[in-house]
């Protein structure tokens, strides 16, 4: 799940959306490569600003924009959402 960003929010500094797809190609391919099972799922979730409208800080594997073309990356929230990630 992606906020829409650029350039649809005034708040956003980087992409989010449109750059989410081609993320997601390159964590599979990553987990193909490490022979991960291809049905194995996980929550990913990105935002072109710290305003965190997509929830990133709840994702498996958060995004979270600070500059073009720039982002934190979060690791450990959980499918229910009960559990925070923390910056890696």
């Amino acid at each position: 799940m992606a906020c829409p960003a650029m350039p649809m929010c005034g708040l956003a500094v980087t992409e989010a959306e449109r750059s989410l797809p081609d993320i997601n190609a390159r964590i599979r391919a990553l987990c193909t490569k490490l022979g991960l099972p291809s049905d194995e799922a996980f929550i990913v979730r990105m935002t072109g600003c710290p305003n965190g409208c997509a929830r990133p800080y709840m994702a498996e594997l958060g995004f979270v924009g600070d500059g073009p073309n720039s982002y934190q990356v979060y690791l450990g929230g959980n499918r229910g959402a009960t559990r925070l990630a923390g910056l890696f």
